[in-house]
């Protein structure tokens, strides 16, 4: 892979270095968002999901009719999960079958865990093949960068009330959390 002067203190960032963190940075900012409004409300919400199939459903169709990736049917399976969930949901809404609500919410998070890094990888190694010659040690940067961050949105999620009120969620359109705090809910204790 090449070398890239970086604008710093005449260090050399390489194509693998720069690939590591873009891959990094828009992977584990995904990460953030799902472990966030998981910890906060206890789901994955239906827009997220719906762009995971979206996502997922072109890179499919893309990679049958020409010669992008997956060029195998394991691989492009993958890719048809989210469009289960959506069948999956469908017949939630429209049956009374017993206890398919809890086995919806498990697919649903099943759905958006497993196929998004895989068409995240297939995006960008799509983009630049170049990518999919990251050395290991890049690639477990990553993982454990996505993974730190999926983290930290699940356990800022479920603490919320540690750094948001509950203005904060009315302003941006989502349903308060259980444990949101007032801005006119103090802390102390009274003496």
């Amino acid at each position: 892979m090449e070398e890239v002067p970086t604008a710093g203190e005449g260090g050399v960032a390489s194509l693998a270095e720069r690939a590591t963190l873009l891959i990094a940075v828009g992977s584990a900012s995904v990460a953030f968002m799902l472990g966030f409004n998981y910890g906060a409300f206890g789901v994955v919400f239906f827009d997220q999901v719906f762009t995971v199939w979206v996502v997922a459903t072109i890179v499919f169709v893309a990679s049958i009719f020409t010669r992008l990736e997956p060029q195998t049917w394991p691989r492009r399976l993958v890719l048809v999960i989210p469009s289960f969930w959506l069948i999956l949901s469908w017949l939630n809404n429209n049956t009374d079958l017993e206890r398919i609500d809890d086995f919806t919410i498990v697919f649903t998070v099943v759905v958006t865990l497993v196929p998004l890094p895989f068409v995240g990888w297939i995006l960008i190694t799509t983009i630049n093949s170049e990518f999919a010659e990251l050395p290991r040690r890049n690639k477990a940067v990553v993982i454990a960068t996505v993974g730190l961050f999926l983290v930290a949105g699940l356990v800022l999620g479920a603490r919320n009330d540690l750094v948001l009120d509950c203005d904060d969620f009315k302003v941006s359109g989502n349903d308060l959390p259980d444990n949101c705090v007032s801005q006119s809910t103090t802390t102390s204790t009274p003496g």
